[in-house]
């Protein structure tokens, strides 16, 4: 249904369910804080998408799966070529590719809860020139009642053949996102009563992004290439709030009990408008040598990054609907913010493939240095922040055996603070420290004989200045205060009848499981974390199998389980459920989902799928709220290609 549940079965992938359509989606990698996706690198055709990945790397935008041919998971030392997150990985959405004859396809589907999902895709080349466009519209109600998410999505694509060595890709993308969303989640007693409760009618959250990407490549030789890619956007998101979280009301007169979200109509809201532009140039050189008698692959790169981030909060004082953008509310306190925070980034990067035999042995390294000026725009306040960090890796692979690759890594990784983390109370800098990694893997991946694909990675990641807050002094004021530890064991198998014994139809299976220990190191006295306490959001197992079969005649019909252990929703490992939600074991889930794919003749196939189907009741996650997760959700519909 969208790129969550593909990335669902890649080991090692931790996805909070968020809204139906995936656009905002949580990804945590290998024990890693999945909120907004902050800690994880978010590509798309090899361009950042996230909001302003030095400042404020959270995402509020993901590629429609209707628009994408292929997603490239990285995992381990060879993550650094694609930074600045370079500890947990890197996920690359890539687009297709322009078809050489003029075609397209129309695909549409609908189902339950108000969801439906159109996409039209042409395109073709002439005369060294290929040009193609997709166009999606979705729409779903969400997982309480009131709500509702529509998405427009244009993706125009050209690509220009020089001559015989070069090539130009333009691409340009504009969305536009509203929905009737808020940040607040369910006390516990509503969850109890039930999980679709909503009194907060009048959250809205938009989402404007307008994207640019131009890709040169140049074969200079049959043994050097040449690209640059320069990209850009820029992307406004305001939400409007009724409540922050599930423990009071934001902007309500005297004489109305704010802690009752019942009085929401009663109440006014605030608005964060926040605007974010990025622009960045990334030119690159690859080539083969043999220097020191070895045969070698090295690839050498640089980048210059900037953004401008603009914060904003104003409230509006009337009931439904008020974005008059006051700076003082019902209370008569001044709820008014403006700030800035420019990011101006470069990056220096290079790696060395060594073939030795059957070894190849990938040295490597990348350098950040980032500039940070923080203005406050009401006080005239402002500070600035310099780092530079150096971050070595090496990787090898093994193939001495048939059907059997053997492969190891070790890397610095680096995750600088997020602007959520720097912000004081003053609006001013508060600066932490990025949060520093050493990563190791090692692992194996093996055909042993045709119908079996198998694979198994250990992996362990020690954590440097984690972030945390320091709740017991100021709920806002984060700090650099602990280490911590993520190890695990990934595990990956598909197997294929019809290689394995010839059959006519193919049973399949494909699993992917996840083991996990992610524990704090140290103690935070300030924060009252405990070392041993495991880290939030961090389940110990996840599991991910499906089952199916091929017929010949274009039937593929699938059914999958998805388990996800207990987490906890604080540093703290509060256990008992607090009444406003938002701490307190996680429980685990499993939850049933089905899919049927039938292919009437080459050029027209139909399609169903079921999300949830016992429609089980459970918890996503506790931030600002109990936030239940996504019910029974199925659709239908069908795609034609011409």
């Amino acid at each position: 249904m969208s790129n969550k549940d593909a990335l669902r079965t890649v080991p090692g992938i931790h996805i909070v369910d968020e809204d139906a359509l995936g656009r905002r989606i949580n990804i945590g990698i290998r024990g890693l804080d999945p909120r907004r996706s902050a800690r994880t690198q978010l590509l798309e055709d090899g361009a950042p998408i996230q909001l302003a990945p030095y400042g404020d790397p959270s995402n509020h935008y993901m590629p429609s799966n209707k628009r994408i041919e292929r997603i490239e998971v990285l995992k381990g030392s060879g993550q650094f070529m694609y930074g600045p997150q370079t500890v947990g990985g890197a996920i690359n959405f890539v687009s297709p590719s322009i078809p050489k004859e003029f075609g397209g396809s129309l695909s549409g589907a609908g189902g339950n809860n108000g969801y439906y999902d159109t996409h039209l895709r042409l395109g073709g080349t002439a005369n060294n020139v290929g040009l193609s466009a997709d166009y999606i519209r979705q729409e779903s109600g969400g997982n309480r009642n009131g709500q509702h998410q529509e998405v427009d999505d244009l993706a125009l694509k050209s690509l220009i053949k020089i001559d015989d060595r070069q090539s130009l890709m333009l691409k340009g993308i504009l969305t536009h996102e509203f929905a009737n969303m808020g940040e607040a989640g369910l006390t516990s007693e509503m969850f109890r009563q039930n999980r679709r409760t909503n009194f907060l009618l009048n959250d809205t959250f938009e989402v404007r992004r307008y994207a640019g990407q131009a890709l040169y490549e140049f074969d200079i030789s049959d043994k050097m290439t040449f690209s640059t890619n320069i990209y850009g956007n820029y992307m406004f998101r305001e939400s409007v709030r009724q409540a922050n979280d599930s423990s009071e009301l934001n902007n309500c007169a005297s004489g109305i009990d704010r802690d009752n979200l019942e009085n929401a109509s009663l109440c006014g809201n605030e608005q964060r408008p926040r605007t974010y532009r990025v622009f960045g140039i990334e030119p690159k050189l690859t080539f083969l040598h043999n220097a020191f008698g070895v045969k070698s692959e090295a690839t050498l790169g640089v980048r210059g990054h900037f953004e401008w981030a603009d914060r904003e909060r104003y409230v509006g004082n009337a009931g439904v609907r008020d974005q008059t953008r006051g700076t003082i509310n019902n209370r008569g306190r001044n709820r008014h913010q403006n700030n800035s925070l420019d990011t101006r980034a470069m990056s220096f990067f290079g790696q060395n493939r060594l073939f030795l035999g059957n070894f190849t042995v990938t040295p490597g390294i990348r350098i950040e240095h980032y500039e940070q000026d923080n203005i406050n725009h009401i006080s005239g306040a402002s500070e600035s922040y310099v780092r530079t960090e150096a971050l070595p890796g090496i990787g090898a692979t093994y193939n001495g055996i048939d059907n059997v690759t053997l492969f190891a890594g070790i890397h610095r990784g680096f995750a600088p603070a997020r602007i959520d983390d720097v912000l004081s109370n003053t609006g001013v800098l508060n600066q932490v420290n990025p949060e520093m990694s050493l990563n190791y893997e090692a692992g194996i991946r093996t055909t042993p004989i045709p119908g079996i694909k198998a694979e198994l990675t250990y992996f362990r990641i020690d954590f440097e200045d984690q972030i945390v807050n320091e709740i017991l002094v100021d709920d806002d004021r984060w700090i650099n205060a602990g280490n911590s530890v993520h190890q695990g064991m990934e595990t990956g198998l598909r197997l294929d009848s019809d290689e394995l014994f010839g059959t006519k139809y193919n049973y399949y299976l494909t699993t992917s499981y996840t083991y996990t220990d992610a524990y704090f190191d140290s103690t935070v006295p300030t924060a009252d974390i405990l070392k041993g306490n495991r880290l939030a959001y961090a389940p110990e197992h996840l599991v991910n199998a499906n089952i199916g079969f091929e017929t010949p005649w274009g039937l593929d019909i699938r059914f999958g389980v998805q388990g996800i252990a207990q987490q906890f929703s604080d540093n703290e490992n509060t256990r008992g459920e607090t009444a406003d939600g938002q701490r307190g074991i996680i429980a685990g889930y499993t939850l049933f989902n089905a899919s049927a794919n039938y292919k009437v003749n080459k050029s027209f196939n139909v399609f169903m799928n079921g999300y949830n189907l016992s429609d089980k009741k459970f918890i996503a996650s506790r931030i600002d709220g109990i936030q239940p997760g996504q019910g029974f959700q199925m659709m239908g519909g069908f795609k034609w290609t011409f």
